[in-house]
């Protein structure tokens, strides 16, 4: 088993404790979006509900990993934990198409799903 870095169980404590409190305030099927912003140099992770009772969609900004910070990889193991606690699926956004794949090889396209695919 992998040792965890300090930033990393840092991260997964602080998403844990956020998701949790917007699923206690929020109805609705919950979803977890990520990207990878190159422009701010960071990961994005996002919890988004999807109302039952009125239209409309509501977001909870759950981590934004510095690259400096947080290699790849990490982010990753970020990103799965939540998404294994919650056992709810990921939505990525403008993700580039190589790691896409190999997340989905890893994974499976039920839990990792894309919105905007970019070529590099």
């Amino acid at each position: 088993m992998k040792i965890q870095t300090r930033n990393v169980k840092l991260a997964i404590k602080k998403g844990k404790e956020i998701i949790a409190d917007y699923k206690q305030h929020s109805n609705g099927k919950l979803t977890l979006w990520t990207s990878i912003n190159n422009h701010t140099e960071k990961y994005n992770i996002t919890a988004e509900a999807q109302s039952k009772v009125k239209p409309g969609i509501t977001t909870a900004i759950v981590a934004q990993l510095p690259f400096s910070e947080f290699k790849y990889e990490e982010y990753v193991e970020v990103l799965i934990s939540l998404q294994e606690e919650w056992g709810i699926p990921v939505l990525t956004h403008v993700f580039p198409k190589d790691k896409l794949y190999n997340l989905r090889q890893k994974y499976g396209a039920r839990i990792i799903r894309d919105d905007i695919v970019r070529k590099e």
